[in-house]
């Protein structure tokens, strides 16, 4: 007769045996310390030998290598890792050459999902065999900004970025929330323990990503029942806002898109109508007519406002509402900094993002909010904004990548959204990809193929 142990429990068994020490587990050897021994034996992993995908400099394209990790110190955590999502920001990273990366080495990744394999010794919040998601927008909870309920803009990116490995060659490797390895090793403060069956695959949205699309639509947009939500971009971060958007009960979600297979699927996820940005690109300049005037004529802003239109624009009757309520940009462009990369799937009017980020403040509503994500544009890119409109009117703006997500608070509460059946990732992550193909993933992230790209590493 067999039975099935899984990992998980193993470790859970190994972590609390541990406390006892590890050489008891060994028998009071430390030899297999010394050599590296799998930390859940050991709860340490000097010498430990892995594979991850790093860039080695500001020049060349990451490849992977072996990396030989030091031993946990203070509050560091190791993890092995299920799935790691390809953000598309880190196209760039991947597949150019960048002046602008990290002169350390660096592992890839915008975090990813794993079980706890090693704590180190001020460890408290997470325990090994624990499930824990590893978020890129982590927060420390003591810096300025954390202590005044800002925690997506934490001032320490979640705690500090010291070494935790070494290259053949002895160049120390920073692994940040870096998801493309075999093993992340990460601070405590990045590690949020997750109590579900919910798939790896379909929680590595929730790195990066899906937080964003669902903050946006979810905490920073005051999104009610019954309003209208319009979303720029139907990628992983849209799909995820549209999600968002229909679960806090808007009305019409209107999904703008040039893909087609993206328009589908946003259709299928919650948007209530798709608009293809290609048939309206008209836009020309015009005079500037007071405070609540239009700074552009634009064939796109002016279809939407139609379709948003109310029964009635008598303002004693409730009307007089011009645009929708809310606004979401998560379309992006098609250039990494200074450089532009074109998709092999069809790309909107404007492939630089910017012309969008206009459009979004003109079509929201004169006591709208409109959020953005979109990153990556050359440092002296300007956004043209009537400036009396800007400075005095009832329009409300938010930027920032992760949409104002808590990922302690939030995280837990999206993945009770998936086994309520309310949230779909599963139609997000589109194809895995083992770690030895992590270029290709991006390649195809990159060309928009799919949705969204996942590597698992250890698989």
């Amino acid at each position: 007769m067999t039975s099935k142990v899984s990992r998980r429990r193993v470790l859970k068994g190994a972590g609390i045996a541990a406390v006892g020490g590890a050489s008891a587990l060994l028998g009071g050897s430390t030899l297999a310390a010394q050599q590296g021994a799998p930390a859940i034996r050991t709860n340490t992993q000097a010498g430990r030998r892995i594979r991850a995908f790093v860039k080695l400099d500001r020049v060349d394209i990451p490849s992977m290598q072996p990396v030989t990790l030091r031993a946990l110190t203070g509050r560091m955590v190791a993890v092995r890792t299920e799935a790691a999502q390809t953000c598309y920001s880190s196209v760039g990273q991947l597949l150019l050459p960048s002046p602008a990366a990290a002169q350390n080495v660096n592992v890839v990744g915008h975090g990813g999902v794993g079980i706890v394999e090693a704590i180190g010794p001020e460890v408290f919040a997470v325990q090994v065999g624990d499930r824990v998601i590893v978020n890129f927008h982590s927060s420390c909870g003591w810096c300025h900004n954390c202590v005044r309920s800002r925690a997506d803009q934490c001032l320490n990116g979640g705690g500090g970025n010291t070494p935790t490995g070494d290259t053949a060659d002895g160049k120390p490797v920073f692994s940040g929330t870096s998801g493309m390895t075999e093993v992340m090793v990460v601070s405590q403060e990045k590690c949020v323990p997750i109590f579900t069956d919910v798939s790896s695959v379909e929680l590595s949205m929730f790195t990066c990503v899906g937080n964003a699309g669902l903050g946006m639509a979810m905490t920073k947009c005051p999104v009610e029942p019954g309003s209208d939500v319009v979303v720029f971009g139907c990628g992983p971060v849209g799909l995820s806002a549209i999600q968002g958007a229909r679960i806090k009960g808007a009305a019409r979600i209107i999904a703008v898109e040039p893909i087609r297979y993206r328009r589908e699927l946003a259709l299928k996820l919650g948007a209530t109508d798709v608009v293809d940005p290609n048939q309206y690109t008209s836009r020309t300049p015009t005079p500037f007519r007071g405070i609540s005037g239009d700074s552009y004529k634009d064939a796109l802003v002016d279809h939407i406002r139609d379709m948003c239109r109310q029964r009635t624009d008598r303002a004693y009757a409730g009307g007089g509402r011009i645009g929708p309520d809310h606004v979401i940009e998560a379309a992006g462009g098609d250039a990494y900094g200074d450089v532009l990369i074109r998709p092999s799937e069809v790309t909107g009017p404007d492939p630089t993002g910017m012309t969008v980020l206009s459009q979004v403040w003109q079509l929201c509503s004169r006591i709208g909010t409109s959020v953005s994500c979109s990153i990556g544009f050359p440092a002296d890119a300007r956004v043209q904004l009537p400036p009396n409109e800007w400075a005095d009117s009832g329009k409300h703006f938010w930027g920032g990548t992760c949409g104002g997500t808590n990922t302690r608070r939030d995280v837990p509460r999206y993945v009770r959204l998936i086994e309520a059946g309310k949230l779909d990732m599963k139609a997000l992550a589109s194809r895995n990809y083992p770690l030895a193909e992590t270029t290709e993933a991006y390649r195809v992230a990159m060309n928009r193929t799919v949705v969204a790209t996942i590597v698992t590493p250890n698989a």
